[in-house]
């Protein structure tokens, strides 16, 4: 349960220090704890623990504020014990051991592979200090606060904030975070060398009238021969660098135009940045490692994108829905090169904003507790009257819908909570919004009878499934339910325990074989991050079994009847 004693004020290093090794240590203990009961002991009644370093002979205890039943525990403090000696922990060792341990069990990473996740861990260790100046001041009020407030970032992730690229400069000028805004940078490319693609002729967004004004000014009499694409600031300076890229520039295929234009302001993904004089946001590439992935737009990526904006579109996605809704991807564009390598890093696509921006927000910052101890955003945002109906509702906008189209049209998301916005009204959700189409994926068997099941967007029953349930079952709801029930002092297994009612409902009404999946499943399977990122296998990662919490309280009840009986 949460502790209500008050909490020394941490300098920002400290705070940084000790969400890193909160961390390492859920994501130690879910990643290579999940065989070796031993690595972790807890006494509940006290909420003390012990987490052990075989490989190291140490020992990490101290006491928990609140014990996660799906492992993203909250730490008061940490002690370390090694032998007869007790100090402060530091995530520079806690680093080490880990790595330790990974080379004892597993073999990797190498020396190389150890120092490049050393260097990751300690990039997002220095964002995250950068960022605590503006812990207590990250109010959310609307749909742009709530995307510069994912201070903490990814729960179960060993350098969530890592930007490794950016200067601590750039940190400064271009990372959300910090409340920054920009104005974009532009380049005319020759028509012949221009791809864009519309999901239909209707939905095309022009430039902003001052770009405009821009490009007629700079171009002059070339103006009718060349077509606009916008860039990231940063990425202007760095594709200016490559070799390929010159040689356009050169040949006239590209003119640089510099920066111009309205306001930019980097969102929660960092290279998608939101422009409130277009009412739009733009997914835009950025060759900088965040998290542990170089954001280029691909060509596949771009093309899963696409085709999945159009495939919802020609399925009527949610029609069925009212408080549910999708937020389109609705162009691509880039300049072409015979390369790939190049092509993606001119590579956007256009999202336009068609949600009530003074009410809306991005699910990831309001689960955040920005000051630690104190709630979650949500918990000050939500009609604190019930809860528990507050939960039934959300579920009734979110989960059913999810399921009922994976079920009726075979159509499954990535909806992890930094791609799913919550639209409140009176305190109470109102609608529930999926955003970032790159991560849909159709069931094969349940695809239209025109679609072309050959394509990217087209998966085999099984894998579809297992996308949703650790993107939207695990990870989303696992943290919603954390942030809710640490904040009104339950237990995690009491939201479960809803979510299992709701689907019981759903079962008995449809016989929906998804539903009766959640219902019964032993494990769903998470992502391993860390031990992907050690492995250097990042794109292709190895999943960790996760207990259903459902099937367990399941379980539990039918154990009771059969005593009752």
């Amino acid at each position: 349960m949460l502790s209500t004693g008050p909490n020394r004020r941490l300098n920002r290093q400290e705070q940084a220090n000790k969400h890193t090794c909160k961390t390492l240590l859920n994501c130690y203990l879910r990643e290579l704890g999940e065989d070796q009961a031993s690595l972790f002991s807890i006494n509940l009644p006290e909420n003390t623990y012990k987490i052990c370093f075989p490989a190291s002979a140490v020992t990490v205890s101290g006491k928990l504020t609140y014990y996660s039943a799906i492992g993203e525990h909250e730490y008061g403090h940490f002690t370390v014990i090694r032998g007869q000696e007790q100090q402060e922990l530091h995530y520079v060792d806690l680093v080490q051991w880990i790595v330790a341990e990974a080379q004892q069990q597993y073999g990797f990473p190498t020396k190389e592979g150890a120092e490049a996740f050393a260097n990751k861990v300690a990039n997002s260790y220095r964002n995250l200090a950068l960022f605590a100046e503006r812990s207590e001041e990250a109010h959310v009020r609307d749909y742009l606060s709530s995307e510069q407030s994912l201070l903490y970032g990814h729960p179960f992730h060993p350098f969530p904030k890592n930007t490794l690229g950016f200067s601590e400069e750039d940190v400064r000028k271009y990372c959300p975070e910090l409340g920054t805004s920009f104005q974009l940078c532009y380049v005319a490319v020759r028509k012949d060398v221009f791809q864009v693609e519309w999901v239909s002729d209707q939905r095309q967004i022009n430039q902003h009238e001052s770009v405009m004004d821009h490009v007629r000014n700079v171009l002059q009499e070339k103006r009718d021969g060349y077509e606009i694409l916008p860039l990231h600031p940063w990425q202007y300076e760095h594709v200016q660098t490559v070799s390929g890229v010159k040689d356009y520039i050169q040949a006239g295929k590209i003119i640089l135009l510099g920066s111009c234009g309205p306001l930019a302001y980097p969102t929660s993904s960092v290279r998608t940045v939101y422009i409130p004089a277009m009412s739009c946001n733009i997914k835009l590439s950025l060759n900088i490692q965040i998290t542990n992935m170089t954001r280029n737009n691909n060509r596949e990526q771009m093309r899963r994108t696409l085709d999945a904006a159009s495939y919802l579109m020609q399925m009527d996605c949610f029609e069925q829905e009212p408080g549910t809704e999708i937020s389109y991807e609705e162009g691509v564009c880039a300049c072409r090169f015979e390369e790939d390598e190049l092509t993606k890093l001119f590579a956007i696509a256009y999202r336009p904003i068609r949600f009530d921006e003074t009410s809306t927000y991005v699910l990831s910052s309001l689960v955040e507790a920005p000051v630690s101890g104190q709630p979650s955003r949500l918990y000050s945002m939500i009609d604190r009257r019930d809860v528990d109906q507050w939960f039934r509702q959300y579920l009734a906008l979110s989960l059913l819908p999810i399921v009922r189209i994976a079920e009726e049209k075979g159509i499954h998301f990535e909806a992890h909570l930094q791609n799913a916005l919550l639209t409140l009204k009176n305190g109470m959700p109102h609608t529930f919004i999926i955003r970032d189409l790159e991560g849909v994926s159709v069931n094969r068997d349940k695809a239209g009878e025109d679609a072309d099941r050959s394509g990217p967007l087209f998966y085999a029953k099984e894998e579809a499934w297992a996308r949703t349930t650790y993107y939207f079952v695990v990870n989303h709801l696992g943290s919603l339910i954390h942030a809710i029930a640490r904040d009104v002092q339950k237990e995690e297994q009491h939201f479960w325990a809803i979510v299992r009612d709701v689907l019981a409902k759903e079962a008995e009404e449809s016989g929906n074989e998804y539903v009766l999946n959640l219902l019964t499943a032993n494990v769903f399977y998470a992502k391993k991050n860390m031990m992907s990122c050690l492995a250097g296998n990042s794109e292709t990662p190895s999943y960790v079994a996760v207990n259903n919490r459902m099937k367990k309280i399941g379980s539990e009840r039918n154990a009771t009847n059969e005593l009752l009986v």
